[in-house]
């Protein structure tokens, strides 16, 4: 009986694969890789990323095993798809939200095009009545987004008990706090789309807030679905 190389079938296999038109390929990796629901992010205290994927499909990263180059092309599909949403609410979602763009490095940090992140936070000046300012923690997610993900063009804020800080502004100093927001949302250039959705269940935002809101250009939503 001839004998039989394993390897050089798998070789011939990824080389007529590679033949392939790219944008054949693309269609493949996107059937393959994305998935009808978000990828949650969450991380445990020293400890790396984790990823939640409901639904996802059995040996569904399989094809990001196969060589370097298809590895990279699905990547690119693999980020630029999907929908990632950060779990963590308190104000270490900073720090799950830079252990991801470090992990995925910067190539895919710049395919993503969807996030899920905390509604950013804001706080009074000290000394200056009536004056607001974005909390550190939620300045330095925005720059973060702003410098390594630049083709984010989707960008969903919740606002939940832990970040519903400024909707407790009234008259002109709520409007300068999210005017303050929306300047920092517009200096991520590649951005189209901004969603608010509100999970928080004490009366806010008013509707003087979400007046200012849709005049913004902001989405508002405050049923839960993921898939505005």
């Amino acid at each position: 009986m001839p004998s039989f190389d394993s390897s050089k079938l798998g070789e011939s296999v990824t080389g007529n694969f590679l033949d392939l038109p790219k944008g054949i390929r693309n269609n493949i990796y996107e059937k393959v890789l994305a998935v009808p629901h978000p990828i949650y992010l969450f991380q445990e205290p020293n400890s790396r990323v984790e990823t939640f994927a409901p639904e996802k499909p059995s040996r569904w990263l399989a094809i990001l095993l196969t060589n370097r180059q298809i590895c990279h092309e699905a990547s690119v599909i693999l980020y630029g798809t999907n929908h990632f949403h950060l779990v963590d609410t308190t104000q270490q979602q900073l720090g799950l939200l830079r252990s991801f763009l470090d992990c995925i490095g910067s190539v895919n940090a710049a395919s993503l095009s969807h996030l899920c992140i905390n509604f950013p936070v804001t706080e009074e000046v000290d000394g200056q009545t009536g004056e607001v300012k974005l909390r550190d923690d939620s300045l330095q997610s925005l720059k973060l987004l702003r410098e390594r993900c630049t083709n984010l063009s989707k960008l969903e804020t919740l606002v939940h008990n832990k970040s519903n800080s400024v909707f407790r502004e009234t008259g002109d100093s709520l409007e300068k706090a999210l005017f303050s927001i929306n300047a920092q949302l517009k200096a991520i250039s590649s951005l189209e789309k901004v969603v608010v959705r509100v999970v928080a269940r004490d009366e806010v935002p008013t509707t003087i807030a979400k007046n200012i809101m849709q005049g913004l250009g902001w989405v508002l939503s405050d049923d839960g679905n993921q898939n505005q």
